[in-house]
């Protein structure tokens, strides 16, 4: 938490360890619990005639999965999903 630049407010560490809390495995939260807004690292961003939804998709999928070294329950929890559904999402992008 001490690492975190928090260029949102009260609520948005308060939403940050809600769903810490609700989607955490055990009873002790760990830094990998932690998930903040996509404010916490730059983003390079296609200007909006560029941009394919289903493209947004699958790499938003792709850089989950590397972050979380293929752990396919770690990915869909932060992306806010069940597992099947990202299998789903991952055979649709042919991951």
């Amino acid at each position: 938490l001490k690492k975190y630049h928090f260029p949102g407010n009260v609520r948005e560490l308060q939403y940050a360890l809600e769903r810490a809390v609700i989607m955490a495995d055990s009873n002790l939260l760990t830094e990998d619990d932690l998930v903040f807004s996509p404010i916490e690292k730059k983003a390079t961003v296609k200007p909006i005639e560029d941009v394919n939804l289903d493209e947004v998709e699958k790499q938003t999928i792709q850089k989950v999965i590397e972050k979380n070294k293929g752990n396919i329950s770690k990915s869909a929890k932060e992306l806010g999903i069940t597992r099947t559904a990202l299998y789903r999402r991952m055979n649709k992008h042919g991951l």
